[in-house]
């Protein structure tokens, strides 16, 4: 974009974010000393020696933490309430019932009966269906009875449900009784009715429980106390002493252990900050001013980098595979919005800033970067249907063959490549596909023009369009032409093809106000109303159409991008046709303002070609003679005036540029105008 949009930054703005920026950069990172050592479960330790400095706990692994878990869940205990009032009103209701047997040689069975409920309601009688399944399925069960606020263990298999204390009882009595006795007894009282359940399952407080019991695991196994050694150089690493390593690891990066001195490292991590971003600055500020100076871009750049930063500190922190991070969508955001090489450098930026607290730094950095470099190639022209999931494709085959390539070099075994890993890429590619569809929010909150935004612009059914075509038609073709000129060039030098074509197609749209003006539109009547006009009138109509674009532009709310083009087409320079006029007519005149074009000058590559374009198409036109060379002289008469008179000076076109550029434009012209070598007469 082009230094001319109002929203240009201060200098003194510039520095507020970009220090801002540094502070919370600085404040995202863990203020300890990074663990420097790296280390693999079956490889040798190559460093030195390592010795404790500090006690510290070994932690336990996820796989023990799990089963301490699984424990918990398979032997914790069912509690029950237990109601005293049952068994009291259940014993007295039956003893009254017993009276009704008034027989005297009744009263020894009565008695049993008595005493054989009792130990019933003594054992606990719980309902048959109380007990959860979950409960029921283990072998050998334990139930805890609260009773009188007091826990009881008990025995599940002690325990009557109503039946089994009916069937007790009964058989209980019929040892010590015949049959007569018995079945005159049971005939006369139905035992049942007065077997009630005394105990009652209580899941809030077992669930209560358990969850008191999950979190009182430990998460450790044990002490390692200051001056032990861990490992030596040489021993290979292994199950047992990689649990302490990791452990170690972990003190060691939460602080824990730190022994440095705080400020010694919190004014390194500050010095990185400030190299990394004061590099920024100036690639920013050298190479892409467009960028640098407005607040919009420099304000999206600093977020995105400080996001990014950000979320992978606290990854690595909560020890979570860092390639879950999806980093590669930051460039991807800015390769979307600005210039590839843009993109390139950020990214660079944020891994500068991470890979020092990543574990592996060097397979960090390095897979990283490949999966980086093709998630910008590939995403630039990512508007393209179905060239999304391509580019997604390409990222995790990049990430998966990176990292396998990183660790055949480390171990040359096919063994050291973790699966989980390669899952992770999987995940991350997923994120970066998801990630993608914020490009239309970043879009609309910055201000900012994708590429599937041009697309649908640079549809000719749309609105503005198609009125220029049927208003103005020779301007519209004129439009098409420029862009076809414009598009070839900008692509041969490596610019934003599908902007400059936008912006060619849109630059001339002023005119639809006032079309027969214009000679490109006076074809069919052969006629110009400036016949009958004074030159600075006439000058007056041709300018302000750049005035009418600008309003016709906001009115339709196109991007601020595609207003660039309307306002710098002319650049700073005149009607010359017009002004020549009023000179003949006015040869002491010194005051030629009234002929200008407002400007500004064209501020970028994209800029510059089209107005180049414009100038040149149009100028094709009015040939009287159309041959190779006369095409050849137009293109260097005009870009050769433009470069005279600094309208080009404020763009970033290098001279080989200029002069691909030139070329272009006249093998294309050549073709428009079929224009041919005039052979010799005398040849056959």
């Amino acid at each position: 974009m082009s230094t001319t949009s109002k929203n240009t930054i201060k200098t003194w703005e510039k520095l507020v974010l970009f220090i801002s920026a540094s502070i919370l950069l600085v404040l995202s990172l863990p203020h300890n000393s990074a663990f420097h050592y790296e280390f693999q479960k079956g490889k040798q330790w190559m460093a030195e020696d390592i010795v404790s400095p500090f006690d510290f706990p070994v932690y336990k692994t996820a796989d023990e933490l799990y089963a301490d878990h699984n424990r918990i869940m398979q032997t914790y205990k069912p509690y029950f309430q237990y109601d005293a009032s049952v068994e009291q009103q259940q014993i007295s209701a039956f003893s009254a019932n017993l009276e009704t047997l008034t027989e005297p040689k009744y009263n020894r069975e009565k008695n049993i009966l008595l005493n054989l409920l009792k130990d019933a309601y003594q054992r606990y009688i719980v309902q048959k269906n109380d007990i959860p399944q979950i409960f029921t399925n283990r072998q050998s069960l334990v139930i805890s009875i609260i009773k009188n606020n007091i826990y009881e263990d008990y025995p599940i298999s002690e325990i009557f449900n109503t039946e089994d204390a009916y069937r007790h009882i009964h058989s209980e009595l019929s040892k010590q009784t015949d049959a007569a006795t018995l079945q005159h007894i049971f005939s006369k009282i139905d035992i049942r009715n007065y077997i009630k359940t005394n105990i009652y399952f209580d899941e809030a407080v077992t669930n209560k429980i358990k969850d008191q019991l999950v979190e009182n695991i430990s998460i450790t196994k044990g002490i390692v106390p200051a001056g032990t050694k861990l490992i030596a150089r040489g021993e290979t690493v292994n199950s047992k002493n990689i649990d302490i390593l990791e452990s170690f690891k972990k003190e060691y990066m939460n602080g824990e252990g730190f022994l440095g001195n705080f400020w010694l490292v919190l004014s390194g991590q500050i010095l990185l900050v400030l190299i990394c971003l004061f590099q920024l600055y100036l690639m920013l500020s050298w190479y892409q001013p467009e960028i640098f100076n407005r607040a919009q871009n420099l304000a999206f750049i600093l977020l995105l980098t400080i996001v990014a930063v950000f979320g992978s500190i606290q990854v690595i922190k909560s020890g979570i595979n860092i390639y879950i991070v999806p980093l590669t969508v930051v460039p991807i955001y800015v390769g979307t919005f600005f210039r590839s090489r843009t993109a390139i450098f950020i990214y660079l930026t944020i891994i500068m800033l991470v890979f020092i607290y990543a574990p592996n730094s060097f397979e960090f950095t390095f897979v990283s970067l490949a999966a980086g470099i093709i998630s910008v190639s590939q995403f630039r022209t990512w508007y393209r249907r179905g060239r999304l999931f391509v580019a997604i494709g390409l990222i995790f085959l990049f990430y998966v063959l990176s990292y396998v390539t990183v660790c055949l070099i480390k171990d040359g075994l096919f063994e050291s490549i973790d699966l989980t890993t390669l899952l992770i890429f999987g995940a991350n590619a997923i994120f970066v596909l998801f990630g993608c569809q914020l490009i239309y929010v970043f879009e609309k909150l910055f201000g900012f023009l994708s590429n599937s935004t041009l697309m649908e612009l640079s549809d000719t059914n749309r609105t503005l369009l198609r009125q220029l075509a049927e208003k103005a038609p020779g301007t519209f073709q004129h439009s098409m032409q420029v862009a076809n000129l414009a598009e070839e060039v900008v692509r041969q030098i490596s610019g934003e093809t599908l902007l400059v074509r936008v912006g060619a197609l849109y630059h001339d749209i002023g005119k639809i106000m006032n079309p027969e003006y214009f000679i490109e539109n006076q074809q069919l009547t052969g006629y110009s109303l400036h016949e009958k006009m004074k030159p600075e009138e006439s000058a007056k109509i041709i300018i302000k159409h750049v005035e009418d674009g600008i309003a016709l532009a906001k009115k339709y709310n196109l991007p601020n991008k595609i207003i660039d083009f309307i306002k710098t087409h002319h650049a700073k320079s005149y009607t010359r046709y017009f002004l020549s006029k009023y000179r003949e007519q006015n040869p002491d005149a010194t005051d030629f303002s009234a002929f200008a074009y407002p400007g500004p000058n064209p501020g970028s590559k994209e800029l510059a070609v089209l107005m180049m374009a414009d100038s040149i198409e149009a100028a094709s036109r009015s040939l009287q003679t159309v041959t190779p060379e006369t095409i050849s002289d137009l293109v260097e008469k005009i870009t050769d005036y433009q470069i005279a008179n600094g309208y080009l000076s404020d763009s970033d076109l290098t001279f080989s540029e200029l002069a691909l550029a030139k070329e272009i434009f006249k093998s294309k012209l050549k073709n428009i105008y079929h224009a041919r070598i005039e052979y010799p007469s005398n040849m056959p």
